[in-house]
């Protein structure tokens, strides 16, 4: 026999179009088919509408019922240059302009202790909007479980009203804290301070409020530092002049204790000492002249030679005088001697005169020259009293020395501490000027107005986003449930799931009533519908299953399924008795011992004798074999089962009528039992010539309908491939192009039903 016809496409890509087109391949990562995607959306477009316009009604209505609330906006500038008067080096020095900074400022704005201030001030702990204990019960608090907590574990003991309020005060603080946004714009110096509330004039004047608290909080920090440091300052200053002022005075204490008192810049002791340093060079040059004016005149007197040369004796006015006497008295002689001789008393007058003033020229120059000695010998005296007066005071100097060492050291003291004591002494100056002119370094550039409209909610933008999420989550509630549903709808998934042909699709005939009145079974709309799509399908299995064989067309074919309640039966009715219409001889076997529903399809009663009977040799196959009226089939029924099936079915009897029916008709059509609970049919599919898998539209799962191809395999079977039931061709439209049920609606005009 020729083996059954399979698909050529690839097992990734009928998965994909099967499971909406996420499928794990062969390695197990996922392989996407956006085609096989976009027929399992199409397919399930009304759960997706459904979920996402619902949703979206559902969340409007819930947004609809919201308070809305409004948004006042208020800048704040962090100014980057302020004037200081105080100090000329900083007027306009720059605010320091790192992130840091302005994050901080920023964090500042949104703190409690600003909001605690505009609580106090607003007196918003009466506000039943920031205060919930004074909000109306809500009718949902009784599914809160915090509700039932609290009354559970609630204090029976005094309550501190003090503790109560402090709770409240601070349960209200957090309340304006959470509906205030504080951020910096971009790269900027500009602080957004946005607030919220729902009544716009509340919002503008609470956000208002929160800057103007904000820059009076920075101006009072200002004052407050400032005070602060003058405070500090001032306490330092008098630490500090007392520290001075004891350091001066031990200065002082120490140089008068020690003799070294100064005067000009130099101590007495050193006045002292280079005086008489001056004093002994003049004496010691005074004595040098003297010593010297002595050693000439001791030389001249020693040499004989004239005294007379000596300064002091030329500077006599005693000894000019008497040489001025002389003098006369020698003229006067001179003049005589011309007159006289040289014994005349005259003469001998004025030479006794001579001689008497020559006695006392020399005595006059012994005077001269004892008064030189003298005075050397004054001068020495007072060389050696300078002297001596100098080494005494070079020793005290030596001691003033080392007492100077630590003079030098408590002066240093006293100038450190005295250097020190300016310089706060200055600073504290700049800040006393300073705290009369205080600025702070943020200012209000845009306050804050009334909203025009609410920020929240924004209906536009809520309704955007819920039909975004709402379509989003039905997109994938869609692919679940595509990827959750096992069933088997195209001939390709059949094809790829079971390694079977896909023989045909039998469409599911529409609810119409018969002659009788009656809703027509398929079988009947058959007959009743010879041109429908039905019918023709049918028609196409009939083809199909003499194709597969084309040397020896099958005559024994049996119908079986996985599962009960696949449209086995039906299927092998109706396919019966299409073939009985286009005029052959057919046979239709009821082998279902279990469940026999061959004469239900016919509406007939249940018969006394049937093929168990036959094969038992009790009846004759002329008794037992049933007309179909309306299409001339013959039908074997059964009328009662047996206790091992099996072995009725499998037996050398069952054997001998199908190779009898065989002979006597075209076409012998058996109706077997399911595979997956009996084994019935798997007995059966060895000794029939071909096998039809019937499997149901959308209903039967691929793992049933794979174990029951899988046993009839291991017995051997001949399965010529699959029949689909009971298609829905316009659901089936919406599943993988090529698949013929896709493109129904183009052809449906050939089919008259």
């Amino acid at each position: 026999m020729n083996a059954p016809i399979k698909s050529s496409s690839s097992p990734q890509m009928s998965s994909a179009y099967g499971q909406g087109g996420i499928q794990p391949d062969e390695a197990g990562s996922f392989d996407f088919d956006l085609m096989g995607i976009y027929r399992a959306l199409r397919k399930r477009l009304g759960l997706i509408l459904a979920v996402t316009f619902g949703l979206t009604a559902l969340v409007m209505v819930f947004v609809l019922q919201l308070t809305p609330l409004y948004t006042a906006e208020t800048l704040i500038l962090l100014d980057q240059q302020k004037t200081q008067v105080v100090d000329v080096e900083s007027v306009m020095s720059g605010l320091t302009a790192d992130s840091p900074t302005v994050d901080s400022q920023v964090e500042i704005l949104r703190s409690r202790n600003v909001a605690k201030r505009v609580v106090e001030d607003l007196d918003l702990v009466n506000d039943p909007e920031f205060n919930a204990a004074l909000r109306a019960p809500s009718p949902l608090r009784y599914v809160d479980p915090r509700y039932w907590l609290s009354q559970i574990f609630v204090s029976d003991g005094a309550v501190d009203e003090a503790a109560a309020r402090e709770r409240t005060l601070q349960s209200v603080v957090g309340s304006i804290v959470s509906k205030t946004s504080v951020s910096r714009r971009g790269s900027t110096y500009i602080m957004s301070l946005k607030f919220t509330s729902e009544d716009p004039v509340k919002a503008a004047k609470i956000a208002n409020a929160l800057a103007d608290t904000y820059v009076l909080d920075q101006l009072e920090a200002r004052f407050n530092a400032t005070k602060q440091a003058n405070e500090w300052l001032s306490k330092r200053l008098a630490d500090l002049r007392i520290q001075v002022q004891d350091s001066e005075r031990a200065a002082e204490i120490f140089r008068t204790q020690n003799g070294l008192e100064s005067a000009g810049g130099t101590t007495i002791n050193d006045q002292q000492l280079s005086e008489l340093n001056a004093q002994l060079i003049l004496a010691k040059t005074n004595l040098a002249e003297k010593q010297a004016k002595y050693s000439r005149a001791k030389q001249i007197l020693a040499s004989g030679g004239s005294i007379e040369s000596v300064a002091d004796v030329l500077q006599s006015q005693t000894i000019t005088q008497l040489r001025a006497s002389e003098a006369e008295l020698a003229r006067q002689q001179a003049d005589l001697s011309t007159k006289y001789g040289p014994r005349h008393p005259a003469i001998l007058n004025i030479d006794a005169q001579r001689k008497d003033i020559q006695k006392q020229i020399g005595r006059e120059v012994q005077r001269i020259v004892g008064s030189i000695q003298n005075e050397a010998a004054i001068a020495q005296s007072r060389v050696d009293s300078l002297q001596k007066s100098l080494n005494e005071l070079k020793g005290t100097s030596n001691e003033n020395n080392q007492a100077f060492i630590q003079l030098r050291e408590l002066e240093r003291e006293a100038e450190a501490n005295r250097s020190v004591y300016e310089s706060f002494l200055n600073r504290f100056k700049e800040t006393s000027q300073q705290s009369d002119l205080q600025t702070t370094d943020a200012r209000i550039i845009s306050p804050a107005i009334r909203p025009g409209g609410s920020s929240f909610p924004n209906i536009p933008i809520f309704a955007v986003l819920a039909l975004m999420l709402s379509g989003a989550l039905g997109v994938g509630i869609a692919l679940l449930l595509e990827m959750l549903d096992s069933g088997l709808r195209t001939g390709q998934e059949i094809e790829d799931a079971l390694g079977l042909a896909h023989l045909v699709s039998l469409p599911l005939v529409p609810d119409e009533k018969g002659a009788d009145g009656r809703i027509m079974l398929a079988q009947e709309y058959l007959l009743a519908k010879p041109l429908s799509a039905y019918s023709e399908s049918l028609r196409s299995l009939r083809s199909a299953l003499a194709l597969s064989n084309v040397d020896s067309p099958p005559k024994l074919v049996m119908f079986t399924s996985a599962l009960p309640k696949e449209g086995k039966t039906t299927s092998a009715v109706s396919f019966a008795r299409a073939a009985a219409q286009s005029g052959l001889q057919v046979l239709l076997i009821d082998c279902d011992l279990r469940h026999p529903s061959v004469h239900k399809a016919f509406r007939m009663p249940s018969p006394k004798a049937g093929l168990v009977e036959l094969l038992a040799g009790n009846v004759k196959l002329e008794d037992v074999l049933l007309v179909d009226e309306a299409s001339a089939l013959d039908f074997l029924p059964i009328a009662s089962g047996s206790a091992n099936p099996p072995d009725v079915l499998g037996s050398g009897q069952m054997k001998r009528l199908l190779a009898d029916m065989r002979d006597r008709y075209d076409l012998v059509v058996l109706d077997s039992a399911p595979v997956l609970p009996v084994s019935d049919s798997r007995v059966l599919s060895r000794i029939v010539d071909k096998t039809l898998f019937v499997v149901r539209w959308a209903e039967t799962p691929k793992d049933a309908a794979a174990s029951a191809v899988k046993e009839l395999r291991n017995y051997g079977a001949d399965i010529a491939g699959v029949v689909l039931s009971i298609v829905d061709t316009n659901k089936q439209a919406k599943y993988g192009y090529g698949d013929g049920g896709y493109y129904y609606r183009r052809y449906s005009r050939y089919y008259v039903n």
